[in-house]
């Protein structure tokens, strides 16, 4: 691979990257009753509420309630050591039964505007990597769907960030410890980790399972921040990971947190004009199939 092939997928992956587990955190937020910021305070427990659950019942719950909030403010930070350690924040807002999202990624001065409609992600690129597009191009384009069914989300790292909690579902309480709790933006949660088994992650799939012990080691940790309604508000990956395309070289330890708030705000993106966008589907798959 070379110089400029890693400069357009250093971009392509530059959401996905910021979720080195897309695959695990993707998606989450909200409450049943989304119609307000502040719709879960001064109200009672629901009789399901996590403080009438187990730990595991309480994390198994979140992903279905979760999405039932609708639309969210998003924040992200991922934060990567080693050589290539590097730091990038990103902010914008997502509708969580679909996935369609707008968020604008920063990595110290370069940013990347990015949308994801319809499983398909949109970036419009920093410049030194924008120069890889075709002339009169300035947004990259992939089909998530194409990626996934070709390369696996593993593989790749490209993913949408709305993808599903439907993990939790299959934890059982050994999978699952309180920790205690926190305020987080003025609202009480109960905050768990979570041990991933990579086996139930890769849903039976071997190959796929190889892929993410390859990449991410035998165990993932996984903590979440749940508030009274069995709403995430905060979750957080931190684990040791083989960059996509090395061999043998330096793991990296990678840091991802996504916050949700403002629920219920609206969401409304579009496409960039097709006239500027690149479709690079092909490209990444082929360097995912590769790196695989």
């Amino acid at each position: 691979m070379n110089g400029s092939s890693l400069t357009m997928r250093g971009a392509a992956l530059g959401s996905a990257g910021l979720l080195v587990g897309a695959v695990l955190l993707s998606g989450c937020a909200g409450s049943a009753d989304s119609d307000s910021k502040d719709s879960d305070k001064g109200q009672k427990p629901s009789s399901d509420s996590p403080k009438r659950q187990s730990p595991a019942e309480a994390v198994q719950a979140t992903g279905k309630k979760t999405s039932k909030a609708g639309t969210a403010d998003i924040e992200m930070t991922v934060t990567t050591s080693g050589a290539q350690g590097k730091s990038v924040t990103g902010e914008g807002v997502i509708d969580l039964r679909d996935g369609t999202s707008e968020i604008t990624l920063q990595q110290g001065q370069e940013r990347i505007d990015q949308r994801v409609v319809d499983q398909t992600l949109y970036q419009q690129l920093p410049k030194k990597a924008a120069s890889q597009l075709p002339d009169g191009k300035s947004w990259m384009k992939v089909d998530l769907e194409e990626i996934k069914t070709r390369g696996g989300a593993g593989g790749t790292g490209l993913n949408n960030p709305a993808d599903s909690l439907g993990y939790t579902e299959a934890l059982s309480e050994k999978d699952v410890k309180k920790l205690g709790t926190k305020q987080i933006d003025g609202t009480k949660t109960t905050h768990y980790r979570v041990h991933l088994d990579l086996g139930e992650l890769a849903k039976g799939d071997a190959a796929q399972q190889k892929k993410l012990r390859k990449r991410l080691g035998d165990d993932v940790p996984v903590e979440l921040w749940i508030d009274d309604e069995g709403v995430t508000r905060r979750q957080q990956v931190a684990l040791t990971a083989q960059p996509s395309g090395t061999e043998g070289g330096e793991k990296q330890k990678v840091k991802t947190t996504i916050e949700l708030s403002d629920f219920g705000t609206e969401v409304d993106v579009q496409p960039p004009p097709a006239e500027k966008t690149a479709d690079m589907t092909e490209k990444v798959a082929r360097e995912a199939e590769q790196s695989s």
